[in-house]
């Protein structure tokens, strides 16, 4: 984390992405994983169009990365990083994750959007799956909000 007088020079991006999840016939958990552009697995999420709301946000880029509808939960945490503009310049990204539950078991991962691949996972098989910590403390959050 950047020291706060750090971050208050920096251009804010803001993000939002969901923790998607469904449940089997015998009640088991899955989560919903996609492979990113730069190869690793995460949850979608994607950048706030003008205008919009992190919420309106999240259903979009679900649905724009992986084909899949759902009703969206309540606010599962907030993570921040720095990222770089495509002239370099450093920016901070704050992303919000929410729960989002379905009932679809087809996945359609984007290519268009980046994604490599899409595919649903048990929640041990998630969590070490996911390449990046922070997005790794945000699915064991939502995973103790499901019990």
């Amino acid at each position: 984390m950047l020291p706060q007088a750090d971050r208050d020079n920096l251009k804010i991006k803001r993000a939002a992405g969901c923790v998607v999840y469904r449940r089997d016939a015998d009640q088991a958990l899955w989560l919903l994983l996609i492979l990113d552009k730069y190869g690793r697995w995460t949850v979608p999420k994607g950048h706030l169009e003008n205008g919009e709301g992190e919420a309106a946000a999240a259903i979009r880029e679900v649905l724009e990365e992986t084909g899949i509808r759902g009703e969206l939960g309540p606010p599962v945490d907030r993570i921040e990083y720095v990222v770089r503009s495509k002239r370099g310049q450093p920016r901070l990204k704050q992303v919000a994750f929410f729960l989002l539950h379905t009932d679809e078991t087809h996945v359609t991962p984007q290519a268009a959007e980046g994604i490599g691949a899409a595919e649903w996972c048990a929640p041990d098989t998630a969590l070490a799956r996911i390449g990046y910590p922070q997005v790794r403390e945000v699915l064991a959050r939502a995973l103790e909000m499901l019990g």
